[in-house]
């Protein structure tokens, strides 16, 4: 078998029918004037790095390679998408507006006010915006940061805040803090109950364990990568109800437009002085996640297209720019940008409800719909992001559920159980490998991941199997021009050859974030460690106080289930006073009952309670198997 990192032939044809096909329109230019136009410099400084001297963002590996035409393995719409991501720098979008791109996976857009700027998302981290905020004073002028508008949920959006503002600006009045109504609710909600599933599955995403070259990561479409760093949050001082309003910040005034879209508190920011307007992640320069492949609730695909098409009545805007990829320049092709995003994110919804109610499942929708000419030839829905093929799984999760319908599905075997049964059925494991190894020269890499796929439930060890669908995943990603699938394979080849990264994962545990969490949110993730099988027999209340404070609320162990509860409970068994951090770091899992202790903890009671719930806690894994399929906490291999 050839080296599993070589381009197939069929990868390689693939390729080059795609510089051929008709529904690419390669002479079409436009996007590389937009995404360069306005270019105030282009930082050649080497990679962003953190206190420690740890690399947050890369500037050096990207430019190493994204140039020129593009390599056998990757696909020419990625790279065209990639060399597009890669114009970076502060660019200045008209008069009174910057925005610096491609030093984040996320874009900071800044309009100039009276006495200063306000800032529209400060990234990520900050150590980004930080760099960020210095493009900005370095060749525009130095300026305090008057207000900060978070546009949505995303810690991609918000971040950074601290690398451009302090908690003193805020509390003084020097800066205003702007979001919409439940902004604060969701982002506690997206960093406590599944937090802790989710990493794995981003890193596959993202690719976040892949090398920066050719035949590793080589953008997400968003951007080029998540980037590291000190993830912050400062709250809210102004939120804008789902009705929207006008506010004037230091002598600019703003229409907020209340937009559920791509999050369900999207927020939508007219600047009629600049013609401008901002569309938080409704719209950008790729096909939307109506689901995510890394994993969250399906959003609300009709809703998202309204948002859309009710940002058609800002008909002075000259310039839209959002939260990730280049801007679009000119009235009428904002016009015509919009009301194809809109026609897109809406006919994925229709014709996805369509056909099921024509009695589809979702494989078959998926395998079936295609866009009609007209969408499949825009560049702005290509999936580079989402993809019709996931897209309308989510869809059609979000009004149905996981359940197709068909009662053969509705109580399946597992997979370990469902794979060996399978293979006993072909004639063994052995049989199996002999012909995945023909329809691997064949090149039916799909199937040849499936049907290994069973062998490697069956037998997670088996070398012969994961290194051949290691190769079949390569080819795949190869061949991928959804970036986010492209890693995913890529990731799936990784473990399956040398298995689960090495060392501690950072979950970047957003402190800020944790430190505005009641005890009730904190105890509810807490109770999703619980082990049942350990805790049947057990039975107690267990008070949590917030020291100084009257913050508290009380969690009831009975029948394997944690109740939570707000206030205190007179009969409780013990009564824990302690800080808010300190809460949040054993409710995570980071400290046990040792780290709780100091003059600011207090404990009146049965104080063995706590260890006895702290026995019946698990402690998540910093990275669970995906393509390998070890065996997972408690499981025996039967």
């Amino acid at each position: 078998m050839r080296n599993p990192d070589d381009v197939s032939p069929h990868t390689a044809n693939a390729h080059h029918a795609a510089c051929c096909d008709p529904v690419f329109n390669w002479q079409d230019r436009q996007d590389f004037d937009f995404a360069s136009r306005g270019l105030v410099h282009r930082p050649n400084d080497p990679d962003i790095r953190d206190q420690d001297g740890n690399i947050v963002w890369h500037h050096e590996q990207f430019e190493a390679f994204l140039k020129g035409d593009a390599p056998e393995t990757v696909h020419p719409s990625l790279w065209r998408h990639a060399l597009l991501n890669n114009f970076r720098g502060l660019f200045k979008v008209c008069d009174g507006v910057w925005q610096v791109r491609g030093e984040s996976l996320a874009n900071a857009t800044f309009v100039e006010t009276l006495s200063g700027y306000i800032c529209i998302d400060p990234l990520t981290t900050v150590e980004t915006a930080r760099y960020a905020l210095k493009l900005l004073y370095d060749h525009v002028g130095e300026r305090p940061i008057v207000g900060m508008i978070y546009s949505h949920t995303h810690s991609d959006h918000f971040g950074g805040v601290k690398g451009m503002i302090t908690d003193e600006d805020v509390a003084e009045g020097r800066c205003v803090v702007v979001a919409s109504d439940g902004f604060t609710e969701w982002v506690l909600k997206e960093q406590g109950m599944a937090a802790e599933g989710m990493p794995s599955r981003n890193d596959y995403m993202y690719g976040e364990n892949l090398e920066v070259s050719t035949t590793g990561i080589v953008d997400t479409g968003l951007g080029q990568m998540i980037e590291g760093g000190e993830v912050t949050y400062i709250e809210p001082t102004h939120v804008i109800g789902k009705e929207g309003g006008k506010m004037t910040i230091d002598g600019v005034e703003i229409e907020f437009m209340f937009a559920p879209g791509e999050s369900p508190t999207g927020m939508h920011c007219n600047f009629p002085q600049h013609k401008l307007l901002h569309c938080a992640d409704n719209c950008y320069m790729c096909l939307h996640n109506v689901y995510t492949i890394r994993g969250a609730f399906p959003r609300d695909a009709m809703q998202w297209a309204d948002s859309v098409a009710r940002s058609l009545q800002f008909e002075n805007t000259e310039y839209l720019v959002s939260g990730h990829n280049w801007p679009v320049f000119g009235k009428e092709n904002i016009k015509k940008f919009l009301g194809e995003q809109r026609d897109g994110i809406k006919f994925m919804h229709d014709q996805t409800l369509r056909m099921m109610s024509h009695g589809f499942v979702p494989s078959e929708i998926a395998n079936e719909i295609k866009f009609p000419p007209s969408l499949a030839r825009l560049w702005h829905l290509r999936g580079y992001y989402g993809s019709l093929k996931h897209n309308v799984r989510g869809i059609y999760d979000y009004y149905l559920g996981w359940y197709d319908g068909n009662p053969a599905t509705l109580d399946a075997l597992p997979p370990r159980e469902l794979a060996r049964r399978t293979l006993d059925y072909m004639g063994g494991v052995d049989a199996v490998l002999e012909r995945a190894k023909v329809d691997f020269e064949a090149s039916d890499y799909r199937w040849v991941v499936h049907i290994l796929d069973h062998v490697i439930w069956a037998e997670p060890d088996n070398m012969k199997a994961r290194q051949l669908a290691a190769a079949a995943h390569t080819q795949m990603g190869y061949g991928a021009e959804n970036p986010t699938w492209r890693n995913a394979y890529l990731s799936a080849a990784n473990e399956l050859r040398f298995g689960l990264p090495h060392g501690e994962k950072n979950h970047r545990v957003l402190r800020d974030v944790l430190k505005g969490m009641s005890p009730l949110l904190l105890m509810n993730s807490l109770s999703i460690r619980l082990n049942g099988s350990k805790a049947a027999d057990r039975a107690f209340v267990i008070n949590w106080q917030i020291s100084g404070t009257s913050e508290a609320c009380h969690t009831e162990l009975s029948n394997a289930v944690l109740n939570n509860r707000n206030g205190l409970d007179p009969s409780a068994d013990l009564t824990i006073r302690l800080p808010r951090l300190m809460l949040s770091e054993f409710a995570l899992g980071q400290i046990g009952v040792d780290g709780i202790a100091g003059i600011d903890v207090s404990m009146s009671g049965e104080k063995s309670v706590l260890s006895d719930l702290a026995d019946l806690l698990d402690t998540f894994p910093a990275w669970f198997p995906i393509a390998t399929h070890g065996l997972k906490f408690g499981e025996t291999d039967q």
